[in-house]
């Protein structure tokens, strides 16, 4: 298996001219069967403690083969519509549009779009660059000490995003943020607790990068809050971006909700661009 049918073996159905704007629902997938009840439940268990705080160390991850991106809560966070068929060529099949796309300003909608509709030849990751965060979503895996938590991610490959496993160190020590060091893909951490909520600060990130996979690009001056939150065997993960060169406002992530399992995160295979001399076209096939 190559790296392009990895990437992007189920991404064919997107449309690009129909990434930024939300489009009548005909079909809607859902959480696993039960999902809120196992959420319910696995609430309930006593909470772990670190250092006066939840102890955020596990594997995290949901149930029933679908990613974190389609939970919010036990609902779904990406929508599935049909309209019209797909102008990028999969067959008529189901459009995935995203109902809350980040604000951009109203100058720079027609780059998004160019970027989204030769997402092929223009997205980082489609050439084995690390994703970055928020793209990486969640971590998979996390590690707690009083004064370091490090996440892990486990990168499966699918909707186009190249596959491989990252790791983020923050430190929860009062430090300040690194001022010697070069942009970086996933940023520079710095956390704190607020309550039993750690806060992680990240900036110094660099513009190579998306914020998504629909050509949501961003800039150098791109700053991003999470907010990590365990209560008994389920975490909450929240996300807010602000950039001021490209977005009207912060950008504030559909919230999810994940549960504990005693998993690891394992090996990813590589990622191997050798397809691009081959491509004829922006569609993703």
């Amino acid at each position: 298996m190559n790296s392009r049918t990895i990437l992007y073996g189920a991404a064919a159905s997107m449309a690009a001219a129909l990434f930024l704007m939300p489009t009548p629902v005909m079909a809607q997938g859902g959480p696993p069967p039960g999902f809120d009840k196992m959420v319910e439940a696995a609430a309930a268990k006593p909470t772990p403690q670190l250092g006066g705080h939840p102890d955020l160390t596990g594997y995290w991850s949901v149930p029933g083969g679908l990613s974190a991106d389609q939970i919010n809560d036990g609902k779904t966070t990406y929508l599935f519509g049909k309209e019209g068929g797909n102008p990028r060529g999969s067959g008529g099949g189901p459009v995935r549009t995203d109902p809350n796309p980040p604000p951009y300003k109203p100058e720079l909608l027609d780059k998004v779009k160019d970027l989204a509709a030769h997402e092929t030849k223009l997205d980082p990751a489609y050439f084995c660059k690390p994703q970055g965060i928020p793209r990486a979503g969640a971590p998979r895996q996390i590690v707690a000490t009083p004064n370091l938590v490090i996440f892990l991610y486990q990168i499966d490959g699918g909707a186009g995003d190249a596959p491989g496993n990252a790791v983020r160190l923050i430190p929860t020590d009062g430090r300040e943020h690194r001022k010697d060091i070069d942009p970086l893909y996933f940023g520079d951490s710095v956390g704190h607790w607020e309550g039993d909520t750690l806060v992680v600060d990240v900036t110094k990130f660099t513009d190579d990068t998306w914020m998504g996979n629909r050509g949501y690009f961003h800039s150098r001056k791109m700053h991003m809050v999470e907010r990590v939150t365990r209560k008994g065997d389920t975490l909450r993960y929240e996300a807010t971006v602000e950039d001021p060169t490209v977005l009207t406002g912060p950008w504030v992530l559909a919230p999810r909700t994940l549960l504990y399992s005693d998993a690891m995160v394992v090996e990813a295979p590589p990622c191997i661009e050798f397809d691009e001399a081959h491509l004829v076209n922006d569609n993703h096939l």
